[in-house]
């Protein structure tokens, strides 16, 4: 195997991942006139040498699930939510340690009409209809908006082979070079076609995603252990994702609310959700961290949904074998598919008096959705499942380490210690009580929760799954002291090395993180621009 050949050819900028993120910054790049070199493990060719990563508890999803090599990265595995933040996720929060963003909000907000458009999705803003409640504790108004093409390999792929400024590398990195003074980037260390290479460039990019960014810091931090903080410091800490799942049925009082929540679609064509929010102030009084809800509708299988129509529906399909097989296999249950009760389904047939009068409306409302996939299922009942998405306090002891066994991949092999803390479980409980109290003060409806009161704490802990959000593992910071990464997304101590992606966030609010990194991508982009023409 050759070692220490050097690619010729020393392009602006050198970007380590074609993900969502690195698509966006080379693009961009490419506009603002730069040249780049992409590198991307499994672009074009087959995957040399990647490392291993050993987890340490059940809540974090294994690394198939959460990445996936080559162009486009793991939007291959995206379901499309583009969700901005909220203000109050870049302020210091005094019951959330460690919050606090050394930019502002409208430092993202500024590039979201731009990010909306690379991941193939609407920036206008579509007008909602009023629900007619004065209680402003609860806002009726937080949007989602989703992608019209999620996986974004297909689309960008042919762009790149076009791109003149752009060229693409199959190639694993394995490790960072710095000179003399460990203040300076000169290369990088990649293994292609078999072989060990060194990359070149001006300015370096690490844009692998969490985990992945933080491998290649570890081990930089094994050859220069002063670096990033030391052994003690913010690198590989504070790992943050989502907390989500249901603990109840939310009951509209008068099942036509629901249609104010279910999925629409704007004047363009783009779909799109409102979705329930604590306000600030509320958040703030009661010592919250930051969580949406949103309706999501109940399998016709699963009688909790309480209709006599859709349960006539279950019953017939199932009596002629063709649930199944008509089946879109996405709505939930709220117990599990094991605990379905037929005899439940018969007590609502019986206990529903417009079960017929429904049935038409809900078999025209399963034929649209045979057609559009994405419209709610509509319940005549009025009852849906309640889905939080809820913040995790940045904590130190949730990280990652290289593992001392070094693994079988050409790159270091990495512990993953993904933890779920006490005030995570109680923020989710207490948003839960609140939203309650305003459904039932405003005549909206209330909360019917799926398990007694003893019981929900572990019911949200027993939920608490993530790992596709990896937020937090290099977080940006004023000083040194407190984490990886300076405003302008620059590796504290280091000139030419930067980081793009959710790692870089301090906290991770409610929002799904692909429209937000990609904006603070875009924004990186116009400083290393402004850099290296200076």
């Amino acid at each position: 195997m050759a070692s220490g050949h050097s690619e010729t050819g020393t392009a602006d900028v050198c970007i380590v991942g074609a993900g969502p993120v690195g698509l966006a910054l080379a693009f961009k790049l490419e506009t603002l006139g730069l040249s780049v070199t992409l590198l991307e493990m499994g672009a074009g060719g087959a995957v040399d040498g990647a490392g291993d990563i050993e987890f340490t508890n059940r809540h974090h999803a294994p690394s198939m699930a959460v990445s996936r090599p080559g162009i486009g990265g793991a939007s291959a595995l995206w379901g499309g939510r583009c969700v901005t933040f909220d203000d109050l996720d870049f302020e210091v929060r005094d019951h959330v340690p460690f919050s606090g963003w050394p930019i502002s909000h409208e430092e993202l907000r500024r590039h979201y009409a731009e990010a909306l458009a690379v991941l193939n999705c609407n920036a206008g803003e579509p007008a909602f209809e009023a629900i007619g409640v004065s209680d402003n504790r609860i806002d009726t108004n937080a949007l989602e908006r989703w992608s019209r093409v999620p996986d974004l390999g297909p689309i960008y792929g042919e762009r790149l082979k076009a791109s003149k400024r752009i060229r693409l590398v199959n190639a694993t990195v394995t490790g960072i070079t710095l000179d003399a003074s460990g203040e300076r980037v000169e290369g990088l260390t990649v293994y292609r076609d078999g072989r060990q290479n060194q990359i070149t460039a001006r300015t370096f990019v690490l844009a692998g995603g969490g985990l992945e960014n933080v491998r290649l810091l570890l081990a930089l931090r094994e050859v220069w252990p002063e670096a990033l903080g030391g052994a003690d410091g913010p690198l590989g800490r504070f790992y943050q994702g989502h907390l989500t799942g249901y603990i109840a049925v939310l009951q509209f009082d008068r099942p036509r609310i629901a249609s104010h929540f279910a999925f629409n679609v704007d004047d363009e064509g783009y779909v799109f959700r409102r979705r329930l929010q604590i306000t600030p102030a509320v958040q703030a009084e009661e010592k919250l961290l930051n969580c949406v809800f949103w309706i999501d509708a109940i399998s016709v299988a699963d009688p909790v949904h309480g209709s006599g129509a859709l349960s006539l529906i279950y019953l017939f399909l199932k009596m002629f074998g063709l649930y199944r097989r008509l089946s879109l296999g996405l709505a939930p249950t709220a117990r599990g598919i094991e605990n379905i009760d037929r005899r439940h389904h018969w007590r609502n047939i019986r206990t529903d008096r417009r079960s017929i009068f429904d049935l038409f409306g809900s078999l025209l409302n399963m034929l649209e959705r045979r057609i559009e996939p994405w419209r709610t299922l509509i319940n005549p009942k009025g009852r849906y499942l309640l889905r939080y998405h809820a913040e995790q306090v940045p904590n130190p002891e949730s990280r990652v380490r290289l593992h001392p066994a070094g693994g079988t991949g050409r790159q270091g092999a990495v512990a993953v210690d993904y933890r779920v803390v006490e005030q995570d479980l109680g923020s989710v409980l207490k948003s839960h009580e609140i939203l309650d109290t305003w459904l039932r003060q405003t005549g909206l409806g209330r909360l019917e929760y799926l398990h007694d009161a003893p019981a929900r704490r572990q019911a949200v802990l027993n939920q608490a799954f993530d790992g596709y959000h990896q937020i937090g593992l290099s977080r940006m910071s004023g000083t040194p002291d407190n984490g990886v990464a300076d405003a302008d997304c620059r590796v504290h101590g280091i000139t030419n090395l930067y980081l793009a992606g959710s790692g870089l966030f301090p906290t991770g609010g409610h929002a799904n993180p692909t429209l937000p990194a990609v904006a603070l991508a875009l924004r990186l982009a116009g400083h290393l621009s402004e850099k290296l023409r200076r």
